[in-house]
């Protein structure tokens, strides 16, 4: 059995120095990385309208507690991959997989708020779920095959009408991943994806 601790940065007051609520963020990490906890787990959210969502980039933060930590394995629960190119969404994963020495645990989300699709990608709003999971499916197969594979090629119903579209045939980048992931989607089911060789890549839906 594998225990981890889920940290949503938050301010309900809205009153808080963001640099404390960071500051308790290490706390948490050295004390997760000392005693038997396997993950440190940081969600993405956008805008802080009630407080709750303080932290947009959880790729980008997690460099922090990693560099202080050596044990404990650093989750992103989940990355919101409807907001992101899905080929700078496999760079940034694969980018913080080695800094972290391959102790990511990266799990794929398709967003809870309107707001935050609004702004960030209208096609995605999670009011329309019918499209929200076509978004979602793309860019999980696109980020999938660019940590596996060599050579990818994509087109697809949501990319092809977006800027979201890249060249028929591109060479996945720099650096390769010593990744394990999870895909968050519809919290139901279950299946594997099994990686070549090359990575240490699990796949599942939550």
């Amino acid at each position: 059995m594998r225990f981890g601790l889920f940290h949503n940065l938050h301010d309900l007051t809205k009153r808080r120095d963001y640099g404390d609520l960071l500051g308790e963020l290490r706390e948490l990490a050295a004390i997760c990385d000392e005693t038997d906890f396997d993950v440190l787990w940081m969600p993405e959210h956008h805008f802080s309208v009630w407080g709750r969502e303080l932290l947009p980039n959880p790729l980008m933060t997690a460099v922090d507690p990693a560099t202080r930590t050596r044990r404990i394995r650093i989750g992103i629960a989940a990355a919101i991959v409807t907001f992101w190119h899905p080929l700078r969404a496999d760079e940034d994963i694969a980018l913080l997989d080695q800094l972290t020495g391959g102790r990511v645990e990266i799990g794929f989300g398709r967003g809870n708020y309107g707001l935050e699709a609004a702004n960030l990608n209208p096609e995605a709003n999670p009011n329309d779920q019918a499209k929200n999971k076509l978004v979602f499916d793309e860019a999980v197969s696109v980020i999938k095959a660019a940590l596996t594979q060599e050579r990818i090629s994509f087109k697809g119903r949501s990319m092809s009408s977006r800027p979201r579209a890249f060249a028929p045939t591109v060479h996945t980048p720099s650096p390769t991943p010593i990744i394990s992931t999870r895909r968050a989607a519809n919290w139901s089911s279950s299946r594997s994806f099994r990686a070549p060789a090359r990575t240490r890549c699990r796949c599942g839906r939550w």
